[in-house]
Formats: C-alpha cells, sequence, structure tokens
C-alpha cells in the first residue's frame, strides 16, 4: 500500500468512468502509455488485477476494481478538498462556484461576475445556470448550486438571503401610447388594454397580482420567455408591460423606442438578492462574490 499514489487512484477512476484508456487519457489531458503504467503500478501495489482491458472494447472494472473505486473515490475526493482548504488558508480561491441567475437579470451580473473572477480570482471554476426563480430554487435546494440571484418578492422557499440592490418595477409603453405623455401613470388607468407578461413564474404571477390590486382583470394578450420579444410587443404598439429590467438606450433589437414610465401606485419593495440554503454558512467563495456584488451593483441597479 506505500506504493499507491493519488496520481494512480485518479486515473484508476478516470478509466472507471470513461470506460476505456484512451478516454481517460484525453479526459486527464496526459498520453495513454501514462494512464497504462499508473494501472500497472497499482495493480502491482495492491496486489490485485483491477481492469480487465480489451483492446477494441474497452475496459471493465473486475470485482476487485469495483471495491477499490467504491473506497478509491471519497478518498480523491477527500484529497482533493484538502488541497483546496489549503490553497484557500494561503488566501487563494480555488475550484468550482455554480451560480444560477434568474434568466432577466443574467445579461446584467453573469458577464460582470465572470470577468471580474478571471481577472481576480482565476483558479474558480465558474458554472452558470439560468432559469425562473422557481426552478433556480429547487436546484439550490437539492445542493446543484452554491447560490443564486433573483429578486426577494420571488422567495418562495426556505433560503438565506443577502440583498444586492434595491429594485422597482416600471411600466413600458409604447412612445405612441397616450399615457406614455405623463411621468407617473397609474396602472388603472390601463384596464381593459393587452398586456404582454413574462412567461416565468414567480415573475408572471407577482406582475398579475399587481396588476388585480390596482382594481382590473388583466388583459393578458401574450406571454413570452424572452424580455426582448416583451419589449418588441410594446414598441410596435401590441401591449403594455410590467418589467424589471431597463437595458441601456431603451430600444429594442431592431431598434424601435420605448418609453419606460414610473408607476405610480404603491408597489411592494423589492431587491435582488442572494440565495442560498437556509442554515448554510456562506462559503469563502460565496462571500467574495456577493461582497463584490454589492460593491458593483448597489448604485447600478436595473431599474433605480
Amino acid at each position: 500500500m506505500n506504493g499507491v499514489t493519488l496520481r494512480q487512484l485518479d486515473y484508476f477512476l478516470a478509466v472507471a468512468k470513461h470506460g476505456s484508456v484512451t478516454a481517460a487519457a484525453t479526459a486527464c489531458h496526459v498520453s495513454p502509455g501514462g494512464i497504462s503504467l499508473a494501472l500497472t503500478e497499482l495493480e502491482a501495489a495492491l496486489g490485485a488485477q483491477l481492469l480487465l482491458r480489451r483492446r477494441a472494447k474497452g475496459a471493465t472494472l473486475t470485482p476487485a476494481g469495483r471495491w477499490v473505486a467504491d473506497r478509491a473515490l471519497p478518498i480523491v475526493q477527500d484529497l482533493g478538498e484538502l488541497m483546496h482548504a489549503a490553497k484557500q488558508m494561503q488566501g487563494q480561491l480555488i475550484g468550482p462556484l455554480r451560480i444560477g441567475c434568474f434568466t432577466t437579470l443574467s445579461p446584467w451580473m453573469m458577464p460582470r461576475i465572470i470577468e471580474h473572477f478571471a481577472a481576480n480570482h482565476p483558479a474558480v471554476d465558474i458554472e452558470m445556470v439560468e432559469g425562473s426563480s422557481d426552478q433556480l430554487q429547487e436546484r439550490l435546494l437539492a445542493g446543484e448550486l452554491d447560490l443564486c440571484f433573483m429578486y426577494s418578492l420571488h422567495v418562495s422557499t426556505p433560503v438565506d438571503v443577502q440583498t444586492i440592490a434595491p429594485v422597482r418595477l416600471q411600466l413600458l409603453l409604447s412612445p405612441d401610447h397616450p399615457l406614455a405623455a405623463q411621468e407617473e401613470v397609474e396602472l388603472r388607468d390601463l384596464a381593459g388594454e393587452p398586456a404582454a407578461v413574462l412567461a416565468l413564474r414567480p415573475a408572471s404571477d407577482l406582475v398579475e397580482t399587481i396588476l388585480r390590486n390596482a382594481g382590473f382583470e388583466p388583459n393578458i394578450k401574450w406571454r413570452s420567455t424572452s424580455v426582448e420579444t416583451i419589449r418588441s410587443l410594446v414598441a410596435r404598439g401590441q401591449a403594455y408591460s410590467v418589467l424589471m429590467g431597463r437595458p441601456l438606450g431603451d430600444r429594442t433589437y431592431e431598434g424601435l423606442p420605448l418609453a419606460y414610465r414610473r408607476i405610480k401606485d404603491d408597489l411592494p419593495e423589492n431587491a435582488v438578492v442572494a440565495a442560498y440554503a437556509a442554515g448554510t454558512k456562506p462559503s469563502l467563495k460565496n462571500r467574495t462574490l456577493i461582497e463584490y456584488c454589492r460593491n458593483e451593483f448597489s448604485d447600478r441597479s436595473p431599474v433605480q
């Protein structure tokens, strides 16, 4: 057993996962000869045949190989965590960071986050997951995400949150709409008119509730998972919308102008938040990410 090394176990597990020496070599960025040598050394150290290797048929685990693989995997994972912890104690951030982001927030937040970490923490491997707030919270609670960014009014599960930036819904109109001449608009003035809403829950539920609270049943004519589709429908005078984000320029993809107006009604307070599983202590990577986002976005929220 004194001859067993982490490299040998890594290569053995790679062959077990990928089913051949060649595929394992590609995954590990080494030569097939290097993989074969490590396997031979490992089998000699353990005194057992771990793999059946057949030309053109790949490699399969022997019963002894399955036994070793089951025990080697947690050893390799634990050693990897130990190495990460040692580097973090030296002030380095390293390893995967799985970030979820509500679809409409992602263009505003994720490119800057990725650029910042690439420049300042290059050993952090960011995985980006976009989706509805409901989907992100499911994945967060399943342990598939480290944290996610969404709106505070979308939180519907037992998660802990930290505020990144305050936000407020705005009314989106065609510049030719009669109400576009006003700086502030009461929602009741839109009763009966066709609306286009974001087809992502719970965002759609929130907007519809706000419209009903204004005293009328909204006429939802269009639903889309794309904010840009909604913006284009509004610009062409086919509907109004109530949205959170406001890209620079107030124009659609095709260059048509839009009119954003403040909603005069009382609206529930809302904010962009970082959410993570309730009761968990944020890792150093999470804390670094949250601190950066607060500094970067607190004065530049998508809607002031």
